[in-house]
Order: C-alpha cells, then sequence, then structure tokens
C-alpha cells in the first residue's frame, strides 16, 4: 500500500513541476511578445510624428511657394502699372 501511495505521489510531484515548467515557459513567451508588439507600437509612433513632421514641412513649403507666386504677381502688376504711367 505505501509503495501505491509512494508511487502516485512521485507521479502527482513530477505532473507538478511538469505543469510549473510549462507554466513558467509560457510566462516567458507571452512577456516577449508583449516586449516585441510593444516595441512595434513604438516604431509606429515614431513613423506617425515623422509623417506628422513632413505633412506640416510640406504645408509650410507649400504655403511658402503659395505667397511667393502671389508676391511675383504683385510685382509683375506693379512694373506694368508703373510702365503704363511712365508710358502715358
Amino acid at each position: 500500500m505505501e509503495d501505491v501511495l509512494g508511487s502516485y505521489l512521485l507521479l502527482v510531484m513530477m505532473l507538478l513541476s511538469i505543469a510549473v515548467v510549462v507554466w513558467f515557459c509560457c510566462s516567458i513567451v507571452v512577456t516577449f511578445l508583449k516586449m516585441r508588439q510593444g516595441q512595434k507600437n513604438l516604431r509606429y509612433k515614431a513613423l506617425l510624428r515623422e509623417n506628422q513632421r513632413l505633412r506640416s514641412l510640406l504645408a509650410d513649403t507649400t504655403k511658402e511657394r503659395r505667397l511667393r507666386k502671389v508676391h511675383r504677381i504683385e510685382l509683375v502688376r506693379r512694373r506694368s502699372n508703373h510702365a503704363s504711367r511712365n508710358i502715358a
């Protein structure tokens, strides 16, 4: 009887040991996956910030180009008005 109980106890201890090892391995894998997902999120957020910066830079350049065009048109008008006054 003691031999049977001893063998059952040994079997239960082995199963518990295996369960603890499996739980520990799963915990490591889950932690690794969360860490990797966090790194992906950081890279994604960095790309979003860079994209926003480039968009604002492009918008500033577009606005500057538009202002230069308006300024050029004004210069041409002034010159043509000045030339027409000098002729008349």
